[in-house]
């Protein structure tokens, strides 16, 4: 059914959509974002997107308070993992193919623990700089000897610029107003500067479900196909001079799709949009195996719950938040949250405050680890480190190992 968007469409600013699934999440007490949204397509260019009422200043003091990327144990963009660093060297390789001048003033916004900046600073780059939201980014940032400040794509600290290239590399899928955000980017362009951008590749989720409804999480609220980039682009007067798609692994064996561009300003010229007629096809594929692949967890947490009314989640994440509300899950009797990341701990969930892995001990219920992602590792921690003989339930089989 087509209705009128509270949210019009980030691109082309149309306000009729239809929509595609609803999503929910069961949030800690005090987070700042929306605990559900639907999932809609553009009628008038086919962009797929969240149609959320929540404003970009909550979205800022999500990232400001809520991080994860400061935890360089958990976080990615610092390249503290091997899979991490080698998606980073690819980028840096990619960047400095399309710029040989090293001494180019390079930008990345949204640098978290500026593992991009300190690659390219390897490849010759002298002249770089970082802005994030998060303390914890600006100043593990500034620790590799790289200037780096307070700042977003709309909010720029005085005195920094101009610059021949800015980064937004996994920024763009965050933000509310992307033409707002374009134009805040602009201001930061030295003549004949250009703007990298990286995103995930929406036309590409249904080959790369590593978890139900991954993508549709409280964080990425718009999903770019090729063509709804150079939609957006276009519009505000930028042509790509370079274009590509790539799969990175997110952790080993669990790859993640993603595009790229160099945009350059080119003036008014009379863009046209031309609607993405594939998109919400291949989202509709998605949304289907995710929920196949939900109906296959639940039916695990079911039989769990029928021996063990009481369990211990591990993991508070964004798979953990859906679980929560879309499961049966919902009405199990949970003793204890358990999660590695420092940033969680303490909070509420269910009125319940999230533990860290070392107060666990001396709870003997089944431990429910809500991670496809990590939950190898996790299961070896419990066993190994915390020496635990907790029942261990996994959503998904453990890939075999050789």
């Amino acid at each position: 059914m087509i209705r009128a968007a509270s949210r019009p469409c980030p691109v082309c600013l149309h306000h009729s959509v239809s929509t595609l699934h609803f999503q929910r999440f069961l949030l800690p007490q005090n987070h700042p974002l929306a605990d559900g949204y639907e999932v809609v397509c553009c009628e008038g260019c086919g962009f797929v997107y969240a149609d959320s009422a929540v404003k970009q200043e909550d979205y800022d003091r999500f990232y400001a308070s809520f991080s994860k990327y400061e935890d360089k144990k958990t976080a990615t963009g610092g390249g503290e993992s091997p899979s991490d660093a080698h998606r980073l060297a690819e980028t840096a390789e990619c960047i400095a193919d399309f710029l040989p001048n090293r001494g180019a003033r390079i930008l990345d916004i949204g640098c978290a623990n500026g593992g991009m900046l300190q690659r390219l600073k390897g490849l010759g780059f002298a002249k770089v700089c970082g802005f994030d939201l998060p303390a914890g980014c600006v100043e593990n940032t500034r620790s590799l000897g790289i200037e780096a400040h307070f700042g977003s794509v709309t909010q720029h600290p005085p005195g920094v610029g101009p610059f021949d290239l800015v980064i937004l590399s996994h920024v763009m899928e965050h933000l509310r107003d992307l033409h707002q955000a374009v134009r805040g980017v602009e201001r930061l362009l030295d003549r004949g500067g250009s703007i990298y951008i990286e995103v995930p590749d929406a036309a590409e989720y249904a080959s790369h479900v590593v978890a139900p409804f991954q993508d549709f999480n409280t964080e990425h609220i718009n999903h770019f196909s090729m063509r709804s980039m150079e939609n957006l682009m276009g519009l505000l007067g930028f042509a790509g001079r370079k274009q590509g798609q790539k799969v990175f692994d997110s952790t080993p064996g669990m790859t993640y799709p993603a595009h790229y561009g160099f945009w350059s300003k080119t003036g008014p010229a009379g863009f046209k949009i031309q609607r993405d007629e594939d998109l919400v096809n291949r989202i509709r594929e998605y949304i289907t195996r995710s929920r196949a692949m939900m109906e296959q967890m639940d039916a695990r947490l079911q039989k769990v719950l029928a021996k063990s009314p009481e369990v211990i989640v591990w993991g508070t994440g964004q798979l953990a938040m859906k679980l929560l509300v879309e499961t049966s899950l919902a009405h199990a009797k949970i003793v204890a949250f358990i999660d590695g990341n420092p940033i969680n701990v303490g909070k509420k969930l269910q009125g319940i405050e999230i533990q860290s892995p070392s107060q666990l001990a001396g709870h003997p219920q089944p431990i429910i680890i809500t991670t496809t992602l990590h939950q190898q590792a996790i299961a070896d921690r419990i066993r190994h480190e915390l020496g635990l003989p907790n029942e261990i339930v996994f959503l998904q089989e453990p890939k075999a190992t050789r």
